[in-house]
């Protein structure tokens, strides 16, 4: 009996030393995928050197490293588990990608043709793996084999003593070996069945990859022939641009012109009323003239009658010369009246003449507007048609994905490698589409800045021509005051469909919001419901979910960094629009400085130019009037010659000495008083009041000098008259006297003799010449005055203009600067609004954006968990899926352990679950991109900003209705 257990011993040691031998190869040759197994020889030699004793701590080692040895069998399906997982997680790294491209956040890089290759690559390498771990398990098989034949061998060596209890210890061991052979063939027949799949996945990749190849490049064609249309389109649009800048240009001559020929026919007219006014004038003094020659008739009637015939013939040629030079004066008059009608005539018919022709090119320069108007249009129509044609394409990725996806169950957790080409081409062409616009939008920008050139040289023009298009600036800037608003009025219904706009679109996103929270709810219960599962699988979840919690940390880190990037990038873009938009005010406010400083300089030349020629017509009158007073003074020294030679030829007479003497009184009196008015002008004037109040003193100091040399002139008459009557009677004496000398002779007569007569007689002539040339300088005097009286008239008017035209401006001036300031404010509260419901916005982004990622996170963990039977623990029977799921579904379990076909049905609803709710993830991203980057528009009128509040609730249907107030 010892001898039995003396041979038992050895026999039990190496047998526990190839088993752990064994295991521990098999461990090392799963872990490290080489294995390094002794020979057969060496196991079979190992006998001899084993100790010759054995306690029961080394029999509870070697229980231990047994059980250590089938735990490490079970590794492989654990390393496949996880590189499933690491393969799902992937997937839903990448579906994720297309809903956060569709926000306008390029965060995740999109997969690619390379990347495709090296997935395919990877997959082939994991498929050579399976089939090294096909050949090692191969070989350990060989290896056991062998193991078996040198123990057989053993137990024949020892002897024949022993052979009951041999016999036990050689069924154990075989009954162990044949055990882990089976497990070992089954194992083998799991990777190979793995292999099999995966060499299926691979030829449907590479198929796959070529498709994805050949809609790439169709793809690429059909962009770049929507580049190169859009290219054309563009070229075509420039030049479009700039024949509609040419025919601005050219209506706006026109329009310059027109007011330029209305602006002469208006000076035109006011001349023609002028010399109309002149001939009517002229007509008078005609009539005035007839009148004093009629009066000169009579007169020459009278001397005619009183004097000889000498006297009377040189009278008569004088007035005839008078007569003739009066009637050539009114036949000249008469022709520029004739003349003037004639232009006026002819100014009409050109006038009418340019209407017309300006009508014309009017009419053609509105037909080319309706066709450029009509080519925007279809362009617009062609960009529109292209727009839909990409959603198109969107869609069929967005179908093609659909469809692929029920037919690899395999790949339940993220898209297939088609979609994601479709998804990477779409962005790529959403890029593009992108570049395109920042490409026209800087064309644009160019062509602003074009069109601000050609305005500042068209200001230029304008300066240069400043005095001729004074009135159409006015007019112009009527007009152009309407027209702003006008387009103030435009753009404040712009702004209030743009707040329409986004308020529903708000809407749209509440109602996505409360979607969303309701399968948030849905997946909440689902968690609870599950809870009881993961309590059996919290320790093996343990490890992966503190890694999942490190990937999600860094993705959350790196979502966080790209959030600020995009916050900083719309930050910039803001800036931008807010400087270029203050740039374009700025420089329509230079234009509008330059515009009325234009016009301030212009008011200035002109008050200018009427000072200079106020002056100047003061010194003529002025000059006028000194030599008026000179020839006054003049007449007045002939006047006083000749009252002394009549005093002296009349000193007998006393009644004609006393009237000679008040004669001199009143001339030396007028004289005096004509010496003391002479007028003296200022150099220069401290105001326009002063201005106006001198040249009224002045006309009203020349309207009392006027009238009193028309008293002093009719005294004049009067003395004159009186001196005629006088001279009549002395020289009816005479004739009496010499008549009755030889009659009768008085020794004490007082007679006079003919000597004296004749002295008297051309004293009496020159007195009639002289008053007849005083007369004449008297009349001419007095039609100079009249002259300088409507002169200042005239003066007077145009400075009551001037200051009508300068209260107008300062009006026009304070009004247009309330207007601005209104403006400014509204465009701030405006950009205020903008700028909080951005901020609003982004919030409700960043909402979302974090639901959508915890919704996929905990779908993904619920697909995995349900989907991979490798985690659960080894002892659990096929049957514990039905009962998890019983579990999840909270419904009668018994009913359902039986129907294969609702498990079927619930794992394709877990499949096609994750691309709807995608669906709505992107719809929800594109509305906030297109909510977040609003076109540019002008600037708005002030008006009210309508507000419609509404509230949503949930129904029994689980639908939301918005009431509307």
């Amino acid at each position: 009996m010892c001898v039995c257990l003396r041979a038992f011993t050895p026999i039990c040691q190496c047998v526990t030393v190839h088993c752990c031998v064994l295991y521990q190869a098999l461990s090392d040759g799963e872990g490290r995928g080489s294995p390094d197994v002794p020979p057969a020889d060496t196991l079979c030699g190992e006998p001899t050197h084993a100790p010759p004793m054995s306690n029961p701590a080394n029999t509870a080692n070697s229980d231990t490293t047994s059980d250590d040895a089938t735990a490490q069998v079970r590794l492989p399906l654990s390393s496949t588990e996880s590189l499933r997982q690491l393969s799902q997680q992937l997937n839903g790294l990448l579906s994720e990608s297309p809903s956060s491209y569709v926000n306008g956040d390029s965060s995740v890089t999109s997969t690619s043709e390379k990347q495709l290759e090296a997935r395919n690559q990877e997959l082939a390498a994991a498929l050579d793996s399976s089939r090294l771990t096909n050949s090692q398990l191969s070989a350990k098989l060989e290896q056991l084999v062998r193991v078996c034949v040198c123990v057989s061998h053993v137990v024949e060596a020892h002897g024949n003593d022993c052979t009951a209890v041999c016999g036990n210890v050689h069924i154990q061991t075989i009954g162990i070996l044949v055990s882990e052979k089976s497990e070992l063939q089954t194992a083998l027949s799991y990777t190979q069945q793995a292999a099999r799949q995966k060499t299926v996945e691979a030829e449907e990749l590479s198929n796959r990859l070529q498709a994805s190849k050949q809609r790439v490049s169709e793809l690429e064609r059909t962009l770049s022939s929507v580049s190169t249309q859009q290219k054309q389109f563009e070229k075509h649009n420039k030049e479009l641009e700039k024949e509609r800048d040419s025919l601005r240009l050219e209506v706006y001559r026109f329009n310059q012109a027109n007011e330029e020929v209305k602006q002469q026919s208006s000076e035109v007219s006011e001349q023609l009323k002028l010399r109309m006014n002149e001939n009517s004038a002229m007509r008078l003094e005609l009539e005035e003239l007839r009148k004093r020659l009629e009066m000169a008739d009579l007169m020459i009637q009278q001397f005619s009658s009183q004097s000889g015939p000498p006297s009377s013939d040189q009278q008569v040629q004088m007035l005839i010369e008078e007569k003739l030079q009066m009637e050539s004066h009114a036949a000249q008059l008469l022709e520029s009246v004739a003349q003037l009608q004639r232009e006026r005539d002819q100014y009409a018919i050109q006038i009418q003449e340019e209407g017309l022709v300006w009508k014309d090119k009017t009419e053609q320069l509105l037909s080319q507007v309706t066709l450029l108007s009509e080519e925007r249009d279809r362009l617009s129509v062609q960009i529109q048609e292209l727009e839909s044609q990409v959603t198109d394409l969107k869609t069929s990725a967005a179908i093609v994905s659909l469809e692929a996806e029920p037919q690899d169950p395999a790949q339940s957790a993220g898209p297939s490698d088609t979609e994601l080409a479709l998804q990477e081409t779409v962005c790529s062409l959403q890029q593009e589409k992108e570049a395109l616009s920042s490409q026209y939008q800087a064309q644009v920008h160019d062509n602003e800045q074009l069109s601000r050139l050609c305005q500042e040289q068209e200001a230029r023009l304008l300066e240069l021509e400043r005095e001729a298009e004074r009135r159409a600036e006015e007019v112009e800037d009527r007009r152009r005051i309407l027209e702003d608003v006008q387009s103030d009025k435009a753009t404040l219904s712009r702004a209030l469909t743009q707040n329409r706009e986004l308020k529903e679109q708000l809407a749209e996103l509440q109602n996505g919001f409360v979607k969303l929270t309701n399968e948030n709810m849905e997946l909440t219960s689902g968690l609870q419901s599950e809870q009881h599962v993961k309590k059996e699988l919290a320790r093996k979840m343990g490890e992966l979910q503190e890694d999942l919690h490190h990937v999600k940390e860094q993705l959350e880190a790196k979502a966080q960094e790209v959030q600020a990037v995009l916050e900083q990038r719309d930050q910039y873009l803001a800036h931008l629009q807010q400087y270029t938009t203050g740039y374009q005010q700025l420089a329509v406010e230079r234009e509008d400085f330059h515009r009325r400083l234009l016009q301030q300089t212009q008011l200035m030349d002109r008050l200018q130019h009427d000072e200079v020629q106020s002056k100047v017509q003061l010194d003529l009158s002025r000059k006028q009037l000194e030599e008026a007073q000179a020839k006054l003074n003049q007449l007045a020294k002939d006047n006083e010659d000749l009252k002394a030679e009549v005093r002296e030829l009349l000193n007998n007479t006393d009644l004609f000495v006393q009237s000679r003497e008040q004669g001199m009184l009143d001339s030396q009196s007028f004289q005096k008083n004509f010496q003391k008015s002479s007028i003296t002008i200022p150099e220069d004037f401290e105001s326009k009041e002063d201005m106006e109040q001198f040249l009224i003193s002045t006309l009203s100091q020349l309207e009392a000098q006027r009238d009193e040399t028309h008293q002093r002139l009719e005294e004049e008459q009067r003395l004159h008259k009186a001196a005629l009557q006088q001279l009549a009677a002395l020289s009816k004496e005479h004739q009496h006297h010499i008549s009755g000398e030889g009659a009768h002779t008085a020794p004490g007569g007082a007679g006079v003799p003919m000597e004296v007569h004749e002295a008297l007689h051309a004293a009496m002539e020159k007195l009639q010449v002289r008053f007849t040339a005083l007369m004449q300088e008297k009349a001419d005097l007095r039609e100079r005055v009249e002259e300088l009286e409507h002169r200042c008239i005239q003066l007077s008017g145009e400075t009551d203009t001037i200051g009508e035209y300068i209260a107008l401006y300062q009006n026009q001036r304070a009004i247009m600067k309330q207007k601005h300031m209104e403006k400014e404010q509204y465009i701030n509260m405006l950009a205020k609004d903008k700028e909080e419901m951005k901020a609003k916005l982004a919030e409700l982004q960043e909402l979302v954006l974090r639901l959508v990622s915890e919704r996929n996170d905990w779908h993904s963990r619920y697909i995995g968990a349900t989907n991979n039977p490798d985690l659960l623990p080894g002892g659990t029977e096929p049957g514990l899926p039905a009962q998890r799921r019983m579990e999840l579904n909270a419904v009668d379990g018994p009913g359902i352990l039986s129907q294969d076909p609702q498990r079927v049905l619930e794992n394709q609803e877990a499949r096609l679950l994750r691309p709807r709710e995608d669906g709505t993830a992107r719809q929800i991203m594109q509305l906030l991109q297109e909510i977040q980057n609003p076109q540019a528009r002008p600037a708005p009128f002030l008006g009210e900003n309508p507000c419609i509040p509404f509230f949503y609730r949930a129904d029994e249907h689980d639908e939301v209705k918005i009431l509307v107030i």
